[in-house]
């Protein structure tokens, strides 16, 4: 990570083509990204990292999208624009159009010695993610439906970021943050993670995998809530809102609207305003499991429905402080300005 050498700077990006394209776009009013503004957003962070020296970025192969675009953006660049660009490698994998895609990039990324992975999605395809890269470093960019785990942000700002944390210009240790995560426990073996927030439905089915229904939600978990945010953490965030940092979480049983502590109006999805009853919030201490007293449903991680349960299943749930890193975008340009990394000459860019 110290090395000022561009050869030794790599760098993976993973962008999904389906996130911003669910359900939600039928029964609210979400905005979408097409695969070619996901293209000019990468094309941006590709900019921002060869400036910084970043000497390769590892792409999924979906030649027919977002990485066959950026190519022929690349080569345009190069040529009409005299743009320089790090070496765009595609990832050898199969691509489904499925998640299994996403895990696979992530294990291949990690093979090739990746510095950090930037994702470009909402908080589902940020959640895979980090259920399966370990201490490796986050970059949450946010071109999703319901976006609390990752920011928006200018891409060209974020390559710079990541650039600099690549190059090991601000050191990974100053730059990157602890995040909380939900564990799910089911009969003994842990079953999968969330980053925001889980959602317990009586629903049988998983269905179209968003969940939108709020008469269909019987408890919420939740990781951190503000009271800005979108999606189902936002009804824990109009009541009782718990920052990124608390070293604690939030649950809540909801029950109908006007019975119940309180009912409040709560954004669950862009454009999507709905009363939600609220019978009992209690806090989530670290590390503590609460069972699943549910006798049967379906449970939702970050939004998206993932697995049923029924009566014989033992499930637990918990709050886990140890959960994925991100780099803190804000704070490494602020470390960038305070120690003039980015000043005239420098041994970290590329001119």
């Amino acid at each position: 990570m110290g090395s000022t050498t561009r050869n030794n700077a790599t760098v993976g990006i993973i962008a999904n083509p389906a996130s911003g394209q669910d359900i939600r776009r039928l029964i609210s009013a979400a905005s979408g990204f097409t695969i070619a503004e996901k293209t000019n957003i990468v094309r941006r962070l590709c900019l921002g990292l060869w400036i910084l020296g970043v000497s390769r970025v590892f792409m999924i192969p979906d030649r027919s999208g977002i990485a066959g675009s950026l190519l022929r953006s690349r080569d345009q660049g190069e040529i009409a624009l005299g743009e320089g660009w790090p070496e765009i490698e595609l990832l050898d994998m199969p691509v489904e159009e499925k998640a299994i895609d996403t895990l696979r990039a992530v294990e291949l990324m990690i093979r090739s010695g990746v510095q950090l992975i930037i994702v470009l999605g909402g908080d589902g395809t940020h959640r895979l993610v980090a259920n399966n890269c370990g201490d490796l470093p986050i970059v949450a960019l946010s071109t999703g439906t319901n976006n609390t785990f990752p920011h928006f942000r200018e891409a060209t700002v974020v390559g710079l970021a990541a650039g600099l944390v690549a190059r090991g210009a601000v050191p990974a240790s100053e730059a990157t943050r602890r995040n909380k995560a939900l564990r799910v426990q089911m009969n003994g073996l842990c079953r999968d993670t969330a980053l925001v927030d889980l959602c317990l439905t009586d629903e049988l089915w998983i269905g179209s995998r968003a969940v939108w229904k709020p008469e269909k939600v019987k408890e919420i978990f939740i990781t951190f809530a503000e009271a800005d945010a979108i999606g189902w953490s936002s009804v824990a965030g109009l009541v009782n809102p718990v920052s990124r940092e608390k070293g604690q979480g939030l649950h809540l049983i909801l029950c109908p609207p006007g019975t119940g502590q309180q009912t409040i109006y709560a954004p669950i999805a862009p454009g999507l305003i709905v009363p939600v009853g609220i019978k009992n919030i209690r806090i989530l201490k670290p590390l503590e499991k609460m069972p699943i007293e549910m006798s049967k449903g379906v449970i939702a991680l970050d939004g998206e429905r993932e697995f049923s349960f029924c009566q014989k299943d033992k499930i637990d749930v918990w709050l886990d402080l140890d959960g994925p890193l991100t780099v803190d975008v804000v704070r490494v340009l602020k470390i960038a300005a305070e120690r003039g990394i980015l000043n005239c000459p420098s041994p970290y860019i590329q001119i």
